[in-house]
């Protein structure tokens, strides 16, 4: 979920909120008692989801201006719950500023001044297709599937998916799906455990040569649940890039089992894109197979996924059938998938692959089917769920899930302002379960 309701009960309880909450609300403390810019770049790094901070320039001027506002009043400081994050009032005898922080267990999505707070956008099924008129009109592109209660209220593509070239996006269009393959890598991981070639509590030094002490009492359920301790991201200052610069899966497993845990294995939560980089390498060693091999021969190819690849190769695609990201990283022209190299180990099993609308919902609906997980197996992807996946080349994918008939997905190459798209996501979020259908 990118959205985590946090009650007053709970921010007034005697225990306290939530750790994740008071985690965020100190950082937001330490960041605005600052100086100089390294501590709103540690906190950006640390306290905020990379979603939050993919536009890096925009968030480092709002959170300075932040910081300058609220200068001086950080002595008298009160929060209170919101129903997505929480308010923290700062006062003086003369002056009160109020800042609204977005967050869920995963982390910070948002801060903002609340006098700045962008206008809140209300979605409703009457109103979806005009709103999508006007985010068109605004220069956002891709494409959006809603179904409400079973019936599917808004399916269609919008705007260019290549300005250069004037391609417009159709439904069929391919897009970056950001970290959306960690649903691969989860499906792989319980297909193993199904035929009973791995078990979930089974301490990673089982599959794993050289594993430190403090990874011994690890366990693959610990990586796919966020309990593992590993830290998000595993890249070195050498790499080129966090995402596309080629490391191979022994540079990969040998870098993040040497990393500083943050903290014991089982004694907290933090989600990792690492130790889905682990699990990926695990399918491979227990199968036998590549990572990709192993998910295309028993997922993507029985599901019928054929515009669904890795980066770096074409499929015998056309150019034409790629949206191009709209940055603000630009690798390659067009700036697509197929360009950008093969898939490092940087990110396999948690990134580095592309596909359609209709593909993912093939996935999605195959896995659901029983036709390769049994019940027990595919309970996971069976619960309600939010995600969002994006990248810096410019790409943003969001997608609800409610057993009772909700379903939305929305693909962009364009976004546009991030503010807006935050909100977008939120209010799309909101239709899920409502009962508005």
């Amino acid at each position: 979920m990118i959205l985590s309701t946090i009650s007053t009960q709970a921010v007034n309880a005697q225990n306290g909120p939530p750790q994740y909450v008071r985690d965020a609300v100190a950082a937001v403390e330490n960041m605005l008692q600052s100086e100089g810019d390294a501590p709103i770049e540690a906190f950006v790094r640390t306290a905020m989801t990379p979603d939050a901070a993919s536009d890096q320039s925009d968030l480092m001027n709002r959170l300075r201006a932040i910081r300058d506002a609220v200068r001086g009043l950080q002595d008298d400081l009160s929060v209170e719950a919101e129903p997505d994050g929480v308010r923290l009032i700062l006062s003086s005898d003369e002056t009160e500023k109020q800042i609204k922080v977005a967050l869920g267990p995963d982390g910070i999505s948002d801060l903002y001044l609340m006098e700045d707070a962008p206008e809140r956008l209300v979605l409703t099924r009457d109103n979806l297709s005009e709103t999508f008129d006007q985010l068109a009109a605004e220069g956002m592109a891709g494409v959006v599937y809603v179904r409400l209660g079973g019936e599917v209220v808004l399916q269609r593509a919008f705007g260019l998916a290549n300005p250069e070239s004037k391609t417009p996006n159709t439904l069929d269009t391919i897009f970056g799906t950001g970290s959306r393959p960690i649903d691969y890598t989860v499906a792989a991981v319980y297909l193993l455990d199904q035929k009973g070639q791995i078990h979930l509590d089974d301490p990673i030094d089982r599959y794993f040569d050289n594993v430190p002490p403090d990874k011994r009492s690890m366990t693959i359920r610990h990586l796919m649940t966020g309990q593992s301790g590993l830290p998000d991201f595993f890249h070195t200052a050498t790499d080129w890039d966090p995402d596309l610069a080629w490391i191979d899966r022994k540079t990969a497993e040998q870098r993040i089992l040497s990393q500083a845990l943050l903290f014991a294995p089982g004694a907290g939560h933090k989600h990792s894109h690492g130790a889905f980089v682990l699990l990926a390498a695990l399918v491979e060693r227990v199968s036998g197979k590549s990572y990709y091999d192993f998910i295309r021969e028993n997922f993507l190819d029985p599901a019928g996924m054929n515009r669904t690849g890795e980066y770096g190769e074409m499929r015998g695609l056309a150019l034409d059938d790629f949206a191009a990201g709209s940055g603000p990283q630009i690798v390659g022209l067009p700036n697509i998938p197929p360009n950008w190299g093969p898939t490092s180990w940087l990110i396999k099993g948690s990134g580095g692959m592309y596909a359609t609308l209709g593909d993912l919902m093939k996935f999605y609906t195959f896995i659901r089917s029983g036709a390769v997980l049994d019940a027990q197996h595919r309970i996971a992807f069976s619960r309600p769920v939010v995600n969002v996946d994006g990248s810096d080349r410019g790409f943003e994918l969001f997608s609800a899930y409610d057993p009772s008939g909700d379903q939305i997905y929305l693909f962009l190459n364009a976004p546009g302002d991030r503010s807006r798209l935050r909100g977008l996501f939120r209010a799309l979020e909101s239709l899920v379960g409502s009962g508005d259908n």
